[in-house]
C-alpha cells in the first residue's frame, strides 16, 4: 500500500491510501487496489482536467519521507 495526494484543479486535494497509481496515455488517473484474489481492480478514476498534480508518500534525499512528485505527462504508475 502507498499513500497518495491528488491536487485537484478546482484547488481541493485527495489524500488516499491505494495499492498503486496509474496515469494512462490519455492522461487519465487511475488509484488501483487489489481484491482477495490479487487481481487489480479500480477504486477511484480521475480525468485529466481535473487533476493539477499527483504525489506519493516516500523518500526524498536523505531518507526524510516527504511528497514526491509524480510526472504531468506520460504514462506512468507507482505502488
Amino acid at each position: 500500500m502507498a499513500v497518495f495526494r491528488l491536487c485537484l484543479s478546482d484547488g481541493g486535494e485527495r489524500v488516499v491510501e491505494a495499492g498503486r497509481a496509474v496515469r494512462t496515455d490519455s492522461g487519465r488517473i487511475l488509484l488501483e487496489d487489489t481484491d482477495s484474489l490479487g487481481r487489480w481492480e479500480l477504486l477511484e478514476s480521475f480525468e485529466p482536467s481535473r487533476v493539477a498534480a499527483v504525489y506519493r508518500r516516500g523518500p526524498a534525499e536523505g531518507g526524510v519521507y516527504t511528497w514526491v512528485p509524480r510526472p504531468d505527462t506520460g504514462r506512468w504508475w507507482s505502488y
